[in-house]
Formats: C-alpha cells, structure tokens, sequence
C-alpha cells in the first residue's frame, strides 16, 4: 500500500477495535506484517504511562483493580491522544476504551476504523479460556460479559468504516476479508470526495429533486453552543423564492437537527441537519431525459458514470449548496465567538460594478450589493435578461476580518489554495483572486510588496495571506460566477447517442445565481477557516500567545 498523504490528509493510520476475545491483536499483528506497518496496542501504552507516573509495572487488568475505573480511564485518554498523532500504524484498542466519546472522536480522526464482530455467546466461550477482564462481574460473570459485548457492538458499528465477522473463519481468511475490505475502503476514499475538511468534516448529501438535502458535520468539540436560528437565518438567505429576481420554486429549508446537538449544545457525535424537500418537479425535466443541457455537467457527469439523474442534475445542482450553508453556518458561529467576521457580497453583475461600499445596505437589495445605487442598475440587468430568456453573472467579493495571524499549512494545504479549492468546488464559480488578484502581473515588485511599518502592513495586496499563511491582514477575495445555465433560448445540443439535437430549458430557474451564492461562499470560507484553527491548535497549542499579530 503506497503512503500517499496528499490523499488522505495530514496522516493516516488504521485502528482496530472490538470487544473482548474477537482477537483483535493477532488480527493487528497480521495486518502489520501484511502491510509493513508498525502495530501499537493501546494497553501497552497504557501500561506504560502508569509505570512512568507510579514506578510499577502492572497490567492493565491490574491498573483497573487497583488502581480503580477513573484511573484507568484517564489513561486510556491520554494514551489515545498519543497515539491519535502517529503516522501510517496500526492501532489495536479494546472496544471499552472507545466508549469513551472524546477518545473515540480522537482516535477516529485521519483514521480507518476497523470493529471486529461476533455473537456476545461465542465471545463468551472463548474468554473462558483466555481470561475473564477486569470489569467482570464474577458472581454474574456471563451475563455482565455478554451485556458489555452487545453494547459496545451497537455503539461502534455506527462509527466504523470496515466491519468484519470473527465468528469463524481461519486468522489467514479473516485477513484476507480485511485486506479486501480496506481496498474497498481506499479506493471510495479516493474516488468519491464528497467530505470536505480534516478535523471539521462536512458531508453535504442529497439531490435536486431528491426527497431531502442536508449535511453531516464531524469533529465540532463537546460543549460548543449551536444556533439553530442563526442556521435557519443563513439558509433563508440561500433559499429559492426569495424575489422576482430568482427562481420561483417554493422550498421553505426549514432545517432539523438529527443529532449531535442537545439542549442547544454539541455532544461531539455527528451534527446531521436535514431539509425536507417540499417543491420537487421531477416531470418537468421528463424531456430531458436523454439530452445534455449546455453548461451544465450533464455530459461529464454521463462520461464519468456512466450515469445521470436528469431531474435538474441531481447532486450537480445548485440545489446541493443547502448543505453547504449549514454546515457553515455552524462553522461561522465558532468563528464569530472567536472574534472572526465574514462578509460576502456582489461586487459586480451583468457587468454594473459597486462603486461604494455601505456593510448595511448588503442585505437590504434583493442583489446583495454594497452600492445602493448599483444595486438598482443590477436588479434592472437581471430582469431584462429573464425577459429576454437568457441570464447574467458577475462578481462576488468576500472579506474576512479577526483572522490571526498563522493559519495555513504550506505547502500544499495553503490557507489561500484551501480557500481558491472550497470556492471554486462550487458549481458556479469560473475563476478566483485574492488581494490584488490578477493585477500583480502588471505591476513591479516594490509596487506590489505589501510593507511593514510600526508593527503594521502599509498595504495589502497580498490579501490577508502570505506564503500561504494568514498574516492577520483582511482576508480580501474574489470570485466570478458565470451566468445561469439553465436558459430558455434555443440552443444546440446532442443527445445520449450522439445524436444532434435542439434544446429549451424551459422550467424555473435563476436569472442570475449571485445573490443566492453569497451565502455560499461565506459558508465554504467559515468551513475552510475552522478547519485551518483547529490544525493549527493541534500543531502548535499556544500559537495565538506566542507572538502579536501585525496590525492592518
């Protein structure tokens, strides 16, 4: 297995885990010995840490006795945290250990888990012969034993990513039904990137004119406060139907939270937000069925496939954004607590550009524009192209402020390239700058450096990033968002034989997506942020303690 960290992030390794006497060691050591990577059981280093603290060595089923629950316990969260930072090894841990939330949310990250299976009364015969554990009851041994094997089953089957039955089966079978099943889940991993971020994890899901859309959102930390408003409140400013000047379809977005969130705060599991689709035509697309819609991924999606839900694209619609925005609108509630604002807002459409800039008029025109007055011009442009059948695109300008000084990790998880992946995965956007953009290729160098004076930046071209780190500047990009594809003018056209055809895409659509991705934009720029935070409090714990940050 080739160890290729630009696929899988910053590291990698495989944890595996189960109940007791489902031979998760043996299978471990075999795995190593298969794949050439060190194996590491989390007893061990358990045992480890209390010898170095105590100065005796026992066993863990020693440590429990003696030492007590919570002893063992708080040792069993520091050796995971230990081993949570190693590179490309096999982990063995007893399923007891990863009952524990923060450490089962430490041990998952930039991890395959693995969870061995098997009936809790073949479990039992079998630690009939190898030894009772320590939290046995004797007196009511089997029982205690077999309750204890269900519940940890049914907690971790829901977090693992390869399960594999131990009931029967030779240890050289059992390894080569693993090796298999972690082929499969590499190769998902590499072609199916539907997960955005490291140690905050997005999973937008859902189709067009699916049922539902939503989002999954791993890794927020136990104890952080959620909104729920303030998600409606950023999914309203995404919604449809918002104006004359969008789409007519009707969807409320109201958001509901399936879990990982209670009594308005996060528990550490997985936050999954779902919004009911209400409005859905899927009949409206029937004469669709077998043309490809220009502009749209119809085609490439076909080509790579092999496959395409033709009801307004399925998972390449705008639609699919929903998702996005709340996931970021959690991640802009974090931000916003550290002291982190973001402003997006349309700098230019149908080719009317701002000329001033009023924060409190952004949300006060059905455009979204700083500029009153050019807002009127550019609701004016829009209205004519949808009279005219057609539509228009334009510019969005984010500005960030608050963010210190060193997030990104050069080099090729650049805080500035994180930023240009996030924006530009959104379907509309056709090209990125940030700061001065594509000015600087006119420019010399002693017109372009930004220079420091009295502890200050005199200017910032640079954008708020450097070297691919944030030096505390406003973060300061553009994007260009094309003009709708969706359009009722005829157009030329093949099908799904090859064959020439004309098209009218005739149905409800926006005249011009600008205002509509705002929202968006902010949402994937909150996500790339946390993230960015959270590796960097990993990385270096005092970061935001250990130097002042440059003044804008």
């Amino acid at each position: 297995m080739q160890h290729d960290n630009n696929v899988y992030g910053a590291t990698m390794k495989l944890v595996i885990s189960g109940a007791k006497a489902t031979g998760k060691s043996t299978l471990a050591r075999q795995l190593g010995a298969a794949l050439g990577l060190p194996v590491v059981e989390s007893d061990s280093l358990v045992e480890e840490l209390y010898a170095a603290r105590h100065g005796q060595r026992w066993n863990c089923a020693e440590i429990f006795a003696r030492g007590g629950a919570d002893v063992f316990r708080a040792l069993e969260g520091e050796a995971a945290e230990t081993l949570a930072a190693r590179d490309w090894c096999i982990i063995a841990t007893g399923g007891s250990t990863l009952l524990q939330p923060e450490v089962r949310q430490a041990l998952r990250r930039d991890a395959v888990l693995i969870v061995l299976t098997a009936p809790p009364a073949v479990l039992w015969s079998r630690v009939q012969r190898i030894g009772l554990p320590a939290y046995v009851d004797k007196d009511d041994a089997q029982q205690t034993f077999s309750a204890r094997a269900a519940m940890i089953q049914e907690v971790l089957l829901p977090y693992a990513d390869v399960v594999v039955d131990v009931t029967s089966g030779a240890p050289e079978q059992l390894l080569d039904e693993l090796l298999e099943k972690l082929g499969a889940e590499f190769a998902v991993r590499c072609t199916a990137p539907n997960t955005f971020g490291d140690v905050i994890r997005a999973t937008p899901f859902g189709d067009s004119h699916g049922v539902a859309i939503g989002c999954v959102l791993d890794g927020v930390a136990p104890g952080t406060p959620i909104d729920l408003d303030e998600i409606q409140h950023a999914l309203d400013r995404r919604r449809p139907g918002q104006s004359e000047l969008s789409t007519p379809r009707k969807e409320r977005d109201q958001v509901r939270i399936l879990s990982g969130v209670f009594e308005g705060t996060a528990t550490g599991a997985p936050i999954c937000m779902i919004l009911m689709s209400e409005d859905q035509r899927p009949s409206a697309y029937e004469g669709l069925r077998e043309l490809f819609r220009p502009g749209h991924a119809d085609f490439t999606f076909w080509k790579k496939y092999g496959i395409r839900d033709y009801r307004g694209g399925g998972r390449s619609s705008g639609r699919e954004t929903a998702g996005r925005v709340a996931g970021g609108a959690v991640a802009q509630q974090i931000l916003r607590a550290r002291g982190v604002q973001i402003c997006a807002y349309a700098l230019e459409i149908g080719g009317i550009r701002a000329q001033t800039f009023d924060l409190g008029a952004i949300e006060h025109n059905p455009v979204r524009c700083p500029d009153p007055l050019a807002a009127q011009a550019m609701a004016a442009a829009i209205l004519k192209a949808k009279e005219e059948k057609d539509s228009v695109g334009g510019i969005i300008e984010l500005r960030i402020s608050g963010v210190p000084a060193g997030l990104g990790d050069p080099v090729f998880g650049k805080l500035d390239a994180r930023l240009a992946s996030a924006l530009l995965s959104i379907g509309a956007t056709m090209g990125f700058e940030i700061g001065a953009g594509f000015a600087v290729a006119r420019r010399r160098g002693s017109e372009n450096n930004d220079a420091m004076h009295d502890g200050a930046f005199v200017s910032n071209n640079a954008g708020g990033i450097v070297g691919g780190i944030s030096n505390g500047n406003e973060i300061v990009i553009r994007v260009a968002i094309k003009p709708t594809s969706s359009i009722e003018k005829p157009q030329r056209t093949i099908d799904i034989h090859g064959q020439n055809r004309d098209v009218v895409v005739e149905g409800r659509h926006d005249p011009c997506i600008v205002p509509r991705v705002v929202p968006v934009v902010e949402a994937m720029a909150a996500l790339v942020l946390l993230d960015a935070w959270e590796m960097q409090t990993r990385i270096r714990p005092d970061w935001l303690d250990a130097a002042p940050a440059a003044r804008a």
